[in-house]
């Protein structure tokens, strides 16, 4: 994605280098001592506010119908956006011919429940982007592993370096799988997920979408390090349009 990221379920599209600035006072000057006042006794502490229902697209017990249902809105919504709004990522000279994204053919296979297992260690990532000399930090939030087919697969779940651990509440799944450079954009693709309570989440690779890079224009977009080049292909979300036959 590009210099901003794109919020609208999915879409991110390509994460932004964002910063966090912690700003704090100290003063050398000698400071009167005061007895403090008493404090008030503790009011009660209210209930915790339920958490919100999921949509479709994140409950792991959804029915298939509804799943494709809400990903095909999410997809017109994405749509609409792309051609419409003033900071979309589709070049202005396209936008008035601009159809739709295209995408692979929605199939429930590709989508996961997963665990997210703790990293073995805090470790920070350096990711270069489509950019040389450019680097991105990221910190390892977790692994998800999943088999493809029968063949197993992990990817590293990664969110923004932002100084302060679980500052970040999307996780950023950047992966390459065996698609990439023929059906899908050559640098891989992206998954974006919000943190949840626990530690199950819905892997779905109908949601995968491409960075803003793919589409044209002056972007910096991370590339997928190498623990998350899929030795598979995910023939599931956004796919590079059709070439018109010669």
């Amino acid at each position: 994605m590009g210099s901003r990221a794109v919020v609208m379920r999915l879409s991110l599209t390509c994460l932004v280098g964002t910063a966090v600035i912690l700003s704090g006072c100290a003063s050398d000057a000698p400071r009167p001592v005061t007895t403090p006042p008493t404090p008030p006794a503790a009011a009660p502490v209210a209930d915790a506010a339920p958490e919100p229902p999921l949509s479709p697209l994140d409950d792991p017990r959804a029915p298939v119908e509804r799943v494709a249902q809400a990903l095909l809105a999410q997809r017109e919504l994405k749509d609409r956006a792309f051609r419409l709004e003033a900071d979309s990522p589709i070049p202005a000279e396209r936008r008035t011919t601009f159809r739709g994204l295209t995408y692979f053919p929605f199939d429930p296979n590709y989508r996961f429940v997963v665990t997210l297992e703790p990293c073995s260690k805090e470790t920070t990532i350096e990711m270069a982007t489509n950019r040389p000399g450019e680097i991105r930090r990221y910190r390892c939030a977790g692994v998800f592993r999943f088999k493809v087919e029968g063949v197993d697969c992990s990817l590293l779940v990664l969110t923004p370096d932002l100084g302060v651990p679980e500052a970040a509440a999307d996780l950023f799944i950047p992966f390459r799988d065996t698609t990439a450079g023929r059906e899908t954009y050559a640098a891989g693709r992206y998954l974006q997920l919000r943190r949840r309570p626990t530690n199950e989440y819905v892997l779905d690779f109908n949601q995968a979408f491409h960075p803003y890079c793919a589409y044209g224009g002056a972007y910096s977009c991370p590339l997928p390090p190498p623990e998350n080049h899929l030795p598979v292909a995910i023939r599931a979300g956004e796919k590079l349009p059709e070439k018109p036959p010669k």
